[in-house]
């Protein structure tokens, strides 16, 4: 059975202080202040813990001279990739990983289709809620502490993967850098990324210089462009 709302609030802070290396008594209140809602899917909804306020939380993150939670809201663009992969989802046991997977829920629609799934945030507190949202839904998935951009090596160990899905991360000029370099070496042999963005520059450009190496398909939806690549 999913896992119940006070199991889940009890877990969910231990994990958060383990992951932050500090005391439970420690985390911003508003980081432990979340909601569960449902969100429609083709296929049936799922359920999503996030904060409850994500400008409370920015503020106090903030104060604390911590990074913008950018993971603890549901971006546009990761709940468009979402739609995508509940209207095709991956094969049963197919090997998936999601780079910058923030609250996770396009992992957690592929875990729901029977995929292997590996979701990776650079956020400790993203990787923590990734995994309560796997639990929350019954699902079987891994969530692991991985910046992309910095531990691709090791991304590459894990592999070969044979979906890459990715929400709104090529936000830096870097960051298009790092993907051309690193996205080939993610997949198997007839493998897919499928790469959701809200048509930023670093996207428009990556896409551009990926096209020597990728067969690309984009399709919108909405403000964000979706965007599969396959190794032609």
């Amino acid at each position: 059975m999913p896992v119940s709302l006070e199991v889940l609030e009890t877990s969910l802070s231990e994990q958060l202080a383990e992951l932050r290396g500090q005391p439970p008594d420690c985390l911003p209140a508003s980081l432990l202040h979340f909601v569960v809602c449902p969100v429609e899917l083709p296929g049936g909804d799922v359920c999503l813990v996030r904060p409850a306020d994500w400008e409370a939380l920015r503020e106090e993150e903030g104060a604390a001279a911590r990074s913008i939670p950018y993971w603890a809201r549901l971006w546009p663009s990761g709940y468009a990739l979402a739609l995508e992969l509940a209207s095709a989802p991956p094969q049963p046991g197919a090997r998936v990983l999601e780079l910058g997977a923030g609250l996770g829920l396009p992992s957690v629609v592929a875990a729901r289709a029977g995929a292997d799934v590996l979701a990776t945030d650079g956020a400790s507190d993203a990787v923590a809620f990734t995994a309560h949202n796997l639990a929350l839904n019954d699902l079987g998935g891994r969530a692991a502490q991985a910046d992309w951009a910095e531990h691709g090596d090791l991304l590459v160990e894990q592999g070969p993967f044979d979906l890459v899905l990715a929400a709104d991360v090529l936000y830096t000029i870097a960051n298009k850098e790092t993907a051309l370099e690193l996205f080939p070496s993610l997949l198997a042999p007839g493998g897919e990324i499928r790469l959701a963005d809200p048509d930023r520059a670093n996207a428009r450009n990556f896409l551009a210089a990926a096209r020597g190496h990728f067969e690309i398909h984009t399709k919108r939806d909405g403000e964000v462009r979706l965007h599969s690549l396959r190794v032609g």
